[in-house]
């Protein structure tokens, strides 16, 4: 059995912890508590007592708001040249974010992680965190779809030391229906397409943390043939806790609803038929006794008579990959979750961080619309950008860039651009356009984007800094795996 230290490394490493870059008062971190979390409910079976991890990025995830810039840069993405020897002067401060290029100082108190109750409360105090899943792996490289097993395992184990309640798709479905109260925070883990490696390698560590989970396997990919999960191994994982919901008949994806919204309504209701309600039928016939009241979106695309469809089949409830927390105004046809990848594990310290005020949410969403959040939390820069301030956009992966060509006196080698969710990002420079521009290497998924672009003026020696936010048109937030062959 690994150490709690070698698992913190594999889980460390794997999330791109930078130890340089937290903020100065957080001093190496001190245990969490071992004390298991609480399951409301839960029904798994298996050892509760799973050894726990004491993990530093969950208290630095408790300080940070989930749609402004982070620190971090991701691998590949180092960001405009800045000396590293010369820490940036009066930098104006993203809001939430403390700690950009700070020198390191002396250590202070640790700021604890967020305290979660098990105490249920009133429905509408109620926020829950939706883990979302793919495929597994202990050996193969891990890609968006694919994560390493040890740090699943890792990530696990720190949802157990933490103490958040982890619940159950019965429990979070009566609370939105209205017959249940939860506790204050809470969080929820789905696992999507019913790979085989759901049942070799998530169930087992999921059996020893005691955690309920959903699978949402799309039915023609039950057959257990190569990487796909048999009938028998879903009705293993039922049989002891886990709930059932439907991913669809055959996964597809946006261009063949495109294809059908092109015949009409009634050609969105007919695919509609065909791969929505039929799973349920099909899920229903295959394991008696389980309700199937849980749908999943291939690739988080949802249309208006998808929803009418999912309803009339009887579903309670469909799920997105949105990110952001679920409240009780959370329309249930539109639930949020954060899909945590294999290469981008830091979205589940994110999705753990319950100290920022989650946005209220907006009537029934619309094609243009922002998730909830504000556009206007910045006023628009005096310099041209790109997408233009507070806006929306039709692509999740839109070319952004800002103009200095008003500015004079500054160093081309000392621009800088970061955006919500990639961090520190590498941004070309146009010297002769004077054009700052960065092209996403993966979909945006995270909206309002707020960019920050920082250059420093030459003749005052100041860091000079324009803030602005675009949205993503709701409509365009899907997730389309790249390179999957199933």
């Amino acid at each position: 059995m690994r150490s709690a230290s070698g698992l913190l490394s594999i889980f460390m490493i794997a999330a791109g912890a930078a130890w340089a870059e937290l903020p100065p008062d957080l001093p190496p971190a001190a245990p969490l508590p071992l004390a298991p979390g609480p399951v409301i409910g839960g029904t798994i079976k298996g050892d509760p007592a799973a050894s726990v991890v004491p993990v530093r990025e969950l208290i630095e995830a408790n300080r940070r708001d989930e749609n402004i810039p982070m620190a971090e840069p991701i691998p590949g993405e180092t960001g405009a040249s800045i000396p590293s020897a010369e820490p940036i002067p009066n930098a104006e401060p993203i809001p939430g974010e403390t700690h950009l290029r700070a020198p390191v100082q002396p250590a202070g108190p640790v700021i604890p992680p967020t305290a979660f109750s098990p105490v249920p409360v009133p429905q509408h105090e109620t926020r829950v965190a939706i883990l979302g899943y793919h495929d597994f792996s202990r050996t193969l490289p891990a890609t968006e779809m694919r994560m390493n097993t040890d740090v699943f395992r890792a990530q696990m184990q720190a949802l157990k030391a933490s103490g958040v309640p982890v619940i159950s798709m019965k429990e979070f479905l009566e609370w939105k229906l209205g017959s249940r109260q939860l506790p204050a925070k809470c969080v929820m883990i789905t696992i999507d397409d019913g790979w085989k490696s759901v049942y070799t390698d998530a169930y087992p560590i999921l059996k020893e943390t005691g955690f309920p989970f959903t699978v949402f396997p799309y039915t023609k990919f039950i057959t257990g043939r190569g990487s796909a999960m048999s009938h028998d191994q879903i009705q293993e994982m039922l049989d002891n806790g886990a709930t059932l919901g439907s991913h669809s008949v055959s996964h597809l994806y946006p261009k063949s609803w495109r294809a059908a919204q092109r015949k009409g309504i009634q050609g969105v209701l007919d695919l509609a038929e065909a791969e929505i309600a039929a799973s349920r039928k099909i899920l229903q016939e295959r394991f008696p006794g389980s309700a199937v009241e849980a749908y999943c979106y291939p690739g988080g695309f949802v249309l208006p008579d998808m929803i009418t469809k999912a309803e009339e089949a009887g579903f309670q409830a469909a799920f997105t990959v949105i990110p952001k927390k679920v409240t009780k105004d959370t329309d249930r046809w539109r639930v949020h979750r954060y899909m945590v990848f294999g290469k981008d594990p830091k979205t589940f310290t994110r999705a753990l961080n319950f100290n920022v005020p989650t946005a209220p949410e907006t009537p029934a969403a619309t094609p243009g619309n922002n998730h909830g959040n504000t556009l206007d939390s910045y006023p628009a820069p005096a310099q041209p950008v790109y997408p233009a301030a507070n806006t929306v956009v039709k692509s999740q992966s839109p070319d952004i860039s800002i103009s200095l060509a008003r500015e004079s006196a500054f160093d081309p080698k000392q621009v800088e651009m970061r955006v919500s969710g990639f961090g520190l990002v590498n941004a070309q420079f146009d010297p002769k356009e004077k054009i700052l521009k960065w092209t996403p290497s993966r979909p945006l998924r995270l909206s309002p984007v707020t960019v920050q672009v920082r250059w420093k003026n030459l003749s005052t020696s100041l860091w000079q800094t324009a803030t602005w936010q675009f949205g993503i048109a709701e409509q365009e937030m899907h997730f389309i795996p790249q390179n999957v062959v199933k």
